[in-house]
């Protein structure tokens, strides 16, 4: 992983174990614990990034999937709502990220690839098979 989404995977899954430890104390790490531990390393990854929803970048799919799964304790909602925050950049104009740039066309066609990555990450976790995009990669 290079660049940003690195350094911002990196901040996360630090805060995100962290979180788990504190949240988890008890033993199980149910849903609910997940769904805590995962809201709270996205508060502390926002202390790094101005990056929200509508930014067109992993943001785009991170945040439906941790508050699906706040709202549902559901993995597979959750992957789904990923993955839909991800489609949805398709077409977003980029306020942050390498997009902004980079410049270029083309781009408008395709979901964010940080946003896709992730959302593809999380229907793997959740065992659910990735749906062939209707459009090709550019």
């Amino acid at each position: 992983m290079d660049g940003t989404s690195g350094a911002l995977y990196a901040i996360y899954l630090n805060s995100l174990v962290h979180s788990l430890r504190q949240q988890s104390s008890a033993g199980e790490a149910t849903p609910k614990v997940w769904g805590a531990a995962l809201k709270q390393a996205s508060e502390a990854l926002s202390k790094y990034t101005p990056a929200q929803p509508g930014d067109r970048t992993l943001v785009d799919a991170l945040h439906p999937f941790v508050q699906t799964l706040n709202e549902t304790g559901d993995l597979a909602k959750a992957a789904e709502a990923s993955r839909k925050g991800a489609e949805s950049t398709k077409g977003m104009k980029a306020s942050l990220g390498r997009t902004v740039y980079i410049g270029g066309t083309g781009f408008e066609q395709v979901p964010d690839p940080g946003a896709w990555g992730l959302s593809e990450f999380f229907l793997g976790l959740a065992g659910l098979k990735s749906s062939e995009p209707d459009y090709e990669m550019v």
